[in-house]
């Protein structure tokens, strides 16, 4: 019987070293990353190729070593494309699904536009964690020219910080959104994607509280709309509308390229630059209104949240 406790410990000890070779996980590999490692180390910045994205904040990525990931960029939220999927609660002062989700699609475009198919590097925080609940690799995203993606986003207006996630540059990412607020850009501009510059007839800017008391001075609440396109267009049997059901139809009236036109909210004489609703009371509310401009077939053409 002694003579089997050297074999029983040998095959005891080849037992234990097989599995625990079997659970090793590497927390490096040179810059490599992937799935199959299950660990990045936090700051170390990795490799890797830009394959899909996904929407404006989460994309898919692939490593040298052939793995992929399901990147969710760290410390944004961008607006969600489809319509349902956006809280109205989550990016100040708009509330306007409608036009939350034409920020998304405009989101999505620009990352699209700025990383899909290009080389980029996946990097960690240790604060924030490895993974969000649903899997989703949890990451600083750099362009390879070293553009912080998600800094990128917000000073673009196409996201907000995330705040209920801890990550080491959050006080620098609230400045970045803080000064993309200030300066009324993307999502925190009131206007659609769709810029002035472009071919057509949008809404440019609304100026919705009148100085001192807005029913004494109705004139002092109107909006304003451009020609960004090459050709006149004639605006007669055109509508504004307005998220409480007033509408207000355009009489004769065109605009040349690149001139505007402001619609105001109390009686005057119509002409060439200025038009008036004639209503006896405000009709854009101080608190968030959506005003929206439809051609004379209906079909909308811009849009101004606030």
């Amino acid at each position: 019987m002694p003579r089997l406790l050297p074999a029983l410990l040998l095959t005891a000890l080849i037992t234990a070293l097989l599995f625990t070779a079997g659970c090793t996980i590497r927390i490096d590999d040179g810059g490599q990353g992937g799935a199959d490692t299950n660990q990045f180390t936090p700051g170390t910045p990795y490799r890797a190729q830009a394959v899909r994205v996904i929407d404006g904040d989460t994309l898919r990525v692939a490593f040298p070593d052939g793995s992929q990931e399901t990147v969710r960029i760290v410390g944004v939220d961008t607006p969600e494309v489809t319509l349902g999927g956006n809280d109205p609660d989550s990016f100040a002062g708009v509330t306007d699904p409608w036009f939350l989700s034409a920020w998304g699609e405009e989101a999505s475009t620009s990352l699209r536009r700025e990383v899909e198919g290009q080389e980029v590097t996946v990097t960690t925080d240790r604060a924030a964690g490895e993974r969000d609940r649903y899997g989703r690799l949890l990451a600083y995203i750099h362009a390879a020219d070293g553009t912080d993606i998600g800094e990128f986003l917000l000073s673009q207006g196409l996201a907000r910080v995330y705040t209920a996630e801890s990550f080491g540059r959050k006080e620098h990412y609230l400045a970045v959104q803080k000064d993309a607020v200030r300066k009324r850009i993307g999502v925190w501009s009131g206007m659609t994607p769709a810029p002035p510059g472009s071919d057509g007839v949008f809404i440019v800017d609304v100026h919705y509280d009148a100085a001192g008391d807005d029913r004494t001075n109705l004139n002092d609440e109107y909006i304003t709309m451009e020609n960004g396109g090459g050709t006149m267009v004639v605006l007669t049997g055109w509508q504004v509308r307005d998220s409480d059901g007033f509408a207000y139809i355009i009489p004769e009236t065109a605009i040349s390229p690149g001139d505007g036109i402001i619609l105001h909210t109390g009686s005057g004489t119509d002409n060439r630059t200025d038009l008036f609703m004639g209503s006896p009371a405000p009709v854009l509310n101080n608190n968030g209104d959506t005003v929206t401009l439809h051609d004379a077939g209906g079909t909308e053409v811009s849009r101004f949240a606030w």
